[in-house]
């Protein structure tokens, strides 16, 4: 198929779902791919409810940070770059093929990857992310769950991921990539350490004989991940209301840096109030997920206040991005 008729088909397809009551994501309403702009939430901005489609993909609890030792030496369980983009899964069926979200619900993919999965068997489920770069957007597969109507999902994952590999790979072409994975505490220690230095969002864990599972668990779970939580100092400026301003220094002039709310408490307040009050700069210790491109903090944490810190020492040099680019071997 060429990319012309792909994009023919695909017109065709959104057309028919539109006209079913299904909404197509337009740059109003499409997932973000990266940390939401200032002020706005990570959800979705579209109203009303999406149809649910199909089955939605497995989703990971979150570990403790004492088990991460374990995990990296424990010969049963795989380790994969923990990707930042949007969680997408395909459907292809005969004279169809669906992009379903995390939970289930119609989304819409690019015509380039619709061409590029064009050869890929009738009766095909695939999950992966989703991501965008200079490029244009690249699909990452990562797990399989139906090949030509044989469904995989009671195999384990490193069987999965192997008929990934084996069948789905040798017929699809960029954009679409087949996401590796570390076996052995070495080559796991190996992958994490790349992912540190390359301030990647975090790591994922797998026990290799791990079924595909709709849904997230209630705790733990087969599949698991780590984020790599950053650290910053930051001059709260003042109450907003609902949140804490926060800004560092950059060039000897305070830049906003975002709100602050989760991880205060009621003492805590009344004592930032207290001393915003008393037209102090009060230094906290916030940690977060990662800087934006214009230095807004993504899921920032109150830790504690520092007396030990002037404000002046709080600069936008220690604001750690990250970068999406993907880690393979």
């Amino acid at each position: 198929m060429t990319l012309a008729a792909a994009e023919k088909a695909f017109a065709k397809l959104v057309h028919q779902k539109v006209a079913k009551g299904y909404e197509e994501l337009t740059e109003v309403v499409q997932p973000q791919a990266v940390a939401p702009p200032e002020g706005e939430g990570s959800g979705s901005r579209a109203t009303g409810i999406r149809a649910k489609v199909g089955d939605g993909a497995q989703l990971l609890n979150a570990i403790d940070p004492e088990a991460l030792g374990g995990l990296l030496a424990d010969d049963d369980v795989i380790a994969q770059q923990k990707l930042d983009g949007s969680r997408v899964l395909v459907h292809i069926d005969d004279g169809e093929i669906r992009a379903t979200n995390r939970a289930g619900q119609l989304t819409t993919i690019h015509a380039s990857i619709l061409a590029a999965l064009d050869s890929v068997p009738r009766g095909t489920v695939i999950d992966g992310e989703l991501m965008s770069g200079a490029d244009g957007p690249c699909y990452w597969l990562f797990d399989i769950l139906k090949i030509a109507g044989e469904d995989l999902r009671g195999l384990g994952y490193l069987e999965r991921w192997e008929r990934l590999d084996a069948e789905i790979e040798p017929v699809v072409e960029p954009p679409i990539r087949i996401l590796e994975y570390a076996q052995g505490s070495a080559a796991k220690q190996a992958l994490y350490d790349r992912l540190v230095a390359g301030s990647a969002e975090g790591i994922v864990f797998k026990r290799a004989d791990a079924r595909y599972q709709t849904g997230r668990p209630s705790s733990g779970g087969d599949q698991l991940k780590h984020k790599f939580i950053k650290s910053a100092d930051v001059v709260i400026l003042e109450n907003a209301g609902n949140a804490y301003r926060m800004g560092v220094y950059a060039g000897g002039v305070l830049r906003e840096v975002g709100k602050v709310f989760a991880g205060t408490t009621n003492a805590s307040r009344v004592e930032l109030d207290d001393r915003l009050s008393a037209g102090e700069q009060p230094v906290a210790e916030v940690r977060y997920l990662y800087a934006t491109d214009d230095e807004q903090l993504y899921q920032p944490v109150f830790v504690r206040l520092r007396d030990d810190k002037p404000a002046l020492e709080c600069g936008v040099d220690q604001l750690e991005k990250t970068r999406r680019e993907v880690h393979q071997h």
